[in-house]
């Protein structure tokens, strides 16, 4: 058997909140891999005014418990151009994992 994990906290509690936060600043927000060890979420923009993506993770660290660094958190491209943060709990060792695809410009 394989030891409990946060991930039905993950999707009962946080998802909600977080996809309205998306959906406000014009992204669909989706779960995927296993939400075990962290939280794995996609942004795609959804409508023509999509926020940048920096914008809504620091909305995110002002409304939700996630832990503060003096620098604010800075995405990473990853490849097809998303820009992935990897952005920690303040509780436990877990974290939430946002990959933002690319917006039209």
């Amino acid at each position: 058997m394989k030891p409990a994990n946060y991930g039905p906290f993950y999707a009962a509690v946080l998802y909600p909140k977080l996809a309205e936060l998306f959906r406000k600043h014009g992204y669909a927000l989706a779960v995927h891999g296993s939400v075990a060890a962290d939280f794995d979420l996609i942004a795609v923009p959804w409508t023509e005014d999509a926020s940048d993506p920096q914008i809504v993770i620091d909305e995110c660290m002002t409304a939700y418990a996630f832990k503060k660094i003096p620098d604010g958190y800075r995405g990473e491209i990853k490849p097809h151009g998303r820009l992935a943060f990897r952005v920690p709990f303040s509780f436990d060792a877990c974290s939430m994992d946002v990959s933002f695809t690319p917006r039209r410009t």
